[in-house]
């Protein structure tokens, strides 16, 4: 069976992206998944990794653990410390130094080239001035407009850029850039990347078809939220969760709402593959997931 997708693009979302390992785990062996290149940005990007570094048991098991040891997300104690409020960049660093070591590193090189979206600041912004501009623009078309791909960013000067993961030379360099595509103050510190500053990529598109390459060929578009409209574009396909994820993105203390994340996604891969004619809308649970040929 020969794969109908070229390049795969993955929503990021934070913990909600556990649902794309369960859709993966179930949908891949169906579609004969093998794509050319896989956009992501965010946390989708450690994903991303996770998927071609075949580590997808490692990661949710790691990830689990490491959330049953923190009993809360703010660490309200440490306004009398020199220690952060929010501990998500110790523990997201910490995680991908433990899966990411130079095996996992030989096989993203040797596997689809994995394209890391960052977003990079007008120069009449400062760091936390854009990142603040770049937060209202970003919700305001997420939760008012409620559409896929943001436009309001853009038109701020907010600009993207597009970093393989194959240029990493070092663990340590993935881990940097997977860190400066998810820099989300104050869950982060600011972050650099090249010595400029970089903020999550998802502040210029969460839905990164973007950074695809100029010859994307069919692209499987995989959401971590419901849309009341996906976009119709030809040689796309959108899905999106069956239901609402049932974990915040930002929540680090909450393993049996990422169990339930990545269970999520094993159904609704299973119903996907399931579906046979992907050019007809499939109904999972209450809502449609539209598939666009």
């Amino acid at each position: 069976m020969t794969s109908s997708y070229n390049s795969v693009v993955l929503a990021g979302g934070g913990s909600r992206c556990f649902w794309h390992l369960g859709f993966w785990r179930e949908a891949a062996g169906a579609l004969a998944l093998a794509p050319r290149q896989i956009a992501c940005v965010s946390a989708s990007s450690a994903m991303a990794c996770m998927l071609v570094a075949e580590l997808t048991d490692e990661a949710l098991r790691l990830f689990m653990d490491v959330t049953r040891r923190n009993p809360r997300n703010v660490h309200w104690r440490n306004l009398w410390s020199a220690e952060r409020l929010f501990p998500h960049e110790r523990m997201y660093r910490a995680s991908l130094g433990a899966l990411l070591d130079r095996k996992a590193l030989s096989r993203v090189h040797d596997g689809p080239d994995l394209r890391i979206l960052l977003a990079r600041l007008p120069r009449w912004l400062g760091p936390r001035t854009g990142f603040l501009a770049a937060g209202l623009a970003y919700n305001f078309d997420k939760r008012i407009r409620r559409v896929v791909h943001p436009t309001l960013p853009r038109a701020l000067g907010i600009r993207p850029e597009v970093v393989p993961a194959r240029s990493c030379s070092t663990p340590e360099a993935l881990v940097d850039l997977i860190i400066a595509s998810s820099c989300t103050p104050p869950m982060t510190t600011l972050q650099q990347w090249t010595g400029a500053y970089a903020l999550d990529g998802g502040a210029v598109d969460n839905v990164p078809a973007c950074a695809l390459d100029g010859d994307p060929g069919q692209v499987l578009v995989l959401l971590t939220r419901q849309y009341p409209r996906l976009p119709q574009i030809g040689g796309r396909t959108y899905v999106q969760p069956s239901r609402p994820i049932p974990i915040s993105a930002w929540d680090y203390a909450n393993p049996a709402g990422i169990q339930a994340t990545y269970d999520l996604g094993r159904r609704d891969g299973e119903a996907f593959a399931r579906s046979g004619e992907r050019s007809q809308a499939l109904s999972l649970g209450t809502k449609m997931v539209v598939n666009q040929p």
